[in-house]
């Protein structure tokens, strides 16, 4: 309970006992002006009468504004419910756009990539084409300078002979057999 509530709780109950005690005072008859009349009537009661029903009054009215208050809380609820919905709805909305760009993006990186993987095997193939050309051109020379030199050295070879002591072993051999 709130401090406000207990103490006008306790109030509450003093003013009861005090009634109680002096009840017999509160009953009795006096003469009550009314501004245009007289009458005979316990005045404490109609003390007691008027307040309670001023009192009444604004209990009433008190849970009326409460009432209308308490609707117009769940009608704010209501609609801050559905503003929630609609936010994370919204959310959801932006989170699958996302996603579906994103995949998007991811598709075309894939797509670049696979095309870079070919342009590089394609170029890849090219060099080694022409690195098997490169080559054979030079084997094929290589093995022309080489037909050369071994013309040359049979040339040489024909014109003037070795000296047997020079002469390898095989073909002093051949050259001793006769023919």
């Amino acid at each position: 309970m709130h401090l406000r509530s207990v103490f006008v709780l306790l109030l509450f109950v003093l003013c009861s006992i005090f009634l109680v005690v002096n009840w017999e005072g509160v009953m009795a008859d006096v003469s009550v002006n009314l501004l245009y009349t007289q009458i005979q009537a316990p005045l404490g009661l109609i003390l007691l009468l008027g307040p309670g029903l001023m009192i009444l009054i604004c209990l009433v009215y008190g849970f009326v504004q409460q009432a209308a208050l308490s609707m117009e809380l769940r009608r704010v609820n209501k609609q801050l419910q559905e503003a929630r919905d609609l936010a994370q709805k919204a959310e959801r909305s932006r989170f699958t756009e996302l996603k579906s760009e994103m995949q998007k993006q991811l598709l075309d990186l894939q797509n670049q990539s696979a095309a870079r993987h070919s342009a590089l095997i394609a170029k890849i193939g090219t060099l080694e084409k022409a690195l098997d050309d490169s080559t054979q051109e030079t084997i094929n020379s290589l093995s022309a300078s080489v037909g050369e030199v071994e013309d040359h050295l049979t040339n040489l070879l024909e014109k003037e002979p070795l000296p047997a002591s020079e002469k390898p072993a095989a073909e002093a051999a051949s050259e001793k057999k006769p023919q």
